[in-house]
């Protein structure tokens, strides 16, 4: 099995299957043709939990994005239901809180903005079924696995980016001897870092892309330019390419910078 194949099953089921060497026939046998096995798993107190996950699973994970369409004291009930049953685990942010200067006043939208951790599955299963399988339910029901499987096949590659992000953090970790809770991503009012770790006074942040095109040295300024705005002082720079990287960057002469590439990620999960 070739990487990238390799790496989409571990996206979708943590681990490979046997009998299957494409990951759309998996999904068509082991989760579509028995999608009512694992309707019983995602039964909640909450039944707006559906919708939170929903959303979690397709949109943005900051933790308080979920009152812009439920309630506070719901969404935090909700949160709290889900965490408790490990549906979800949190991402702590690394923003420092603006100090205020006693004789200074806080910008307006300095004042109204809060610090927010993230949310993230515990399994890429659940993220997966929540993305794709609660949505489509009436479909599936009504046998129509053909059209279900046409929206995954058009949206996997989103779904994918995020996996792939985390799967360069397991990389990152087990290459640089780096625990793996050391490693994170990076979010502040201004700016989003892929991957962010400071750990032992050595600081490293990283770009990972599922694109179907070669990353090209724009993004390596990119995450320049985001560090300088950030005040992030690092040592080593690291880019994450599904599909490799232009002649420029490959002959760029700069020790701070590291490549990987997918073959790198072969093996990773064994």
């Amino acid at each position: 099995m070739d990487t990238l194949k390799y790496l989409q099953f571990y996206f979708v089921f943590d681990r490979i299957l046997d009998g299957y060497d494409d990951i759309f026939e998996a999904i068509d046998g082991e989760i579509l043709a028995k999608f009512d096995s694992f309707c019983s798993e995602f039964n909640f107190y909450h039944d707006e939990a559906k919708i939170f996950l929903m959303r979690l699973a397709k949109g943005d994970r900051k933790r308080f994005v979920a009152s812009k369409y439920l309630p506070r004291a719901l969404s935090l009930a909700i949160i709290s239901e889900l965490n408790t049953k490990g549906f979800i685990k949190f991402e702590y942010s690394k923003e420092v809180k603006p100090v205020k200067n006693r004789h200074q006043k806080l910008k307006k939208e300095l004042r109204r903005y809060q610090i927010q951790d993230k949310i993230h599955f515990t399994k890429r299963f659940y993220r997966f079924w929540f993305r794709f399988i609660e949505p489509n339910l009436e479909l599936l029901k009504a046998g129509d696995k053909e059209s279900v499987m046409d929206k995954i096949k058009v949206e996997f590659d989103h779904y994918c980016s995020l996996e792939f992000e985390l799967a360069s953090i397991e990389l990152l970790s087990k290459n640089l001897n780096i625990p793996k809770e050391q490693i994170s991503s990076y979010w502040d009012k201004e700016n989003e870092i892929d991957i962010y770790t400071s750990y032992d006074g050595f600081t490293l942040v990283a770009e990972a892309k599922y694109k179907e095109r070669k990353i090209c040295k724009n993004i390596l300024n990119l995450l320049m330019q985001k560090c300088e705005k950030s005040k992030i002082n690092w040592d080593k720079m690291a880019l994450f390419s599904k599909s490799g990287f232009s002649n420029e960057l490959l002959g760029l002469r700069d020790n701070r910078v590291i490549l990987f590439g997918l073959d790198d990620f072969k093996d990773l999960y064994e």
